[in-house]
């Protein structure tokens, strides 16, 4: 697998490298959002673009980049080092400057181009948001060529990222694997439906186990249950990659009945749709939110109370799983090709 420490270069290196002619600059000012940034370097790469990226030091310890075989250039800097990079003698060495996040989350958050007003300078910069509400807020002058996000919004462009390289599928064996990525936090996840629903399953004798990733705790885990759960904390991307691969469902834990979980129809898109659309997990979603990631009955499995998802997912046949896979590659495939025709579409345009 491509060592991806020995390929980061530093400061003077992006000083002093010339890119290739078309090419393009991914920029993550924040030590986050790395799987956003390895499925845009495969775009571009299928588009033939040269791809170069510019990453806050923070998220290339994480190496999100891993799985990928064709790796372009990395540089990596402290944000403190990235206000001496990002100046227009540097940046006009790119054809397109691609932000992988809008706004930089340190101090309460601040959008980019305030941060970094020689942006404003370059030809073409596109801006990736992860909430809706930062276009309104900062970017309403920017033309929604120009501004992307992961979900179909108004005012932006679609583009959805899920490509993180090679993986395998596992079969479908007891005990049946699940997974959860991200902060155990209400506002993010409902945790507590998730025991309640281990504790059904458990009386009722099934063979399970659900691996829980993320920064966080949980309380509380009845004792008979705990063989069932394994916590596994913030993981970088290798292992997370690994355990999200050996899994077989995917629970997004989002809770129909939880006012903060109506932005993630409604304002920005869940992690967890681009590990199940990039890695092919079954999710195991509520049916509320299931028709805006395009799951269905078909690629999904659907439900209105977790208990009875978990419990048919459990009891799926080997047919009836590598169905759901199949028609999830469908899905994934359509967002691939539409994204990759959008982002084609945006170039074009913003070099006109």
């Amino acid at each position: 697998m491509f060592s991806f420490f020995k390929k980061i270069l530093s400061k003077p290196n992006f000083l002093r490298d010339t890119p290739k002619p078309n090419n393009v600059l991914l920029v993550e000012t924040n030590g986050c959002h790395g799987e956003v940034i390895a499925a845009y370097i495969k775009y571009f790469q299928n588009l033939n673009i040269n791809v170069y990226c510019l990453v806050n030091k923070h998220l290339a310890n994480e190496n999100p980049f891993c799985r990928l075989n064709n790796i372009c250039k990395i540089y990596s800097a402290s944000l403190r080092r990235l206000h001496k990079l990002l100046k227009i003698e540097h940046l006009r060495k790119y054809d397109h400057i691609f932000i992988m996040s809008s706004i930089n989350y340190k101090g309460g958050g601040n959008n980019i181009p305030d941060m970094f007003p020689d942006l404003r300078k370059h030809k073409s910069v596109y801006y990736i948001h992860h909430e809706s509400q930062y276009i309104s807020e900062f970017y309403s002058d920017t033309d929604t060529n120009h501004n992307i996000m992961l979900g179909k919004y108004d005012n932006c462009t679609y583009i959805n990222p899920h490509l993180f390289g090679d993986y395998t599928i596992p079969a479908k064996q007891s005990p049946t694997t699940f997974i959860c990525v991200g902060g155990i936090e209400p506002e993010r996840k409902n945790h507590k439906l998730l025991l309640n629903a281990i504790q059904q399953l458990h009386d009722e004798g099934h063979l399970f186990q659900v691996l829980i990733i993320g920064y966080g705790h949980l309380k509380k885990i009845p004792k008979a249950t705990q063989k069932h759960i394994k916590i596994l904390g913030h993981l970088d991307y290798p292992d997370m990659y690994k355990y999200v691969e050996l899994s077989h469902f995917f629970l997004p834990l989002l809770d129909p009945d939880n006012n903060d979980h109506e932005k993630y129809i409604t304002s920005k898109v869940t992690g967890s749709a681009q590990l199940i659309y990039g890695f092919k997990k079954i999710p195991v979603i509520h049916n509320k939110f299931a028709n805006f990631y395009r799951f269905n009955k078909n690629n999904a499995i659907l439900y209105d109370d977790l208990t009875d998802g978990m419990r048919d997912a459990i009891k799926s046949t080997t047919q009836q799983y590598k169905k759901y896979i199949q028609e999830l590659d469908n899905t994934a495939t359509e967002i691939e090709t539409e994204s990759e025709k959008n982002l084609q579409k945006i170039l074009s345009i913003g070099t006109l």
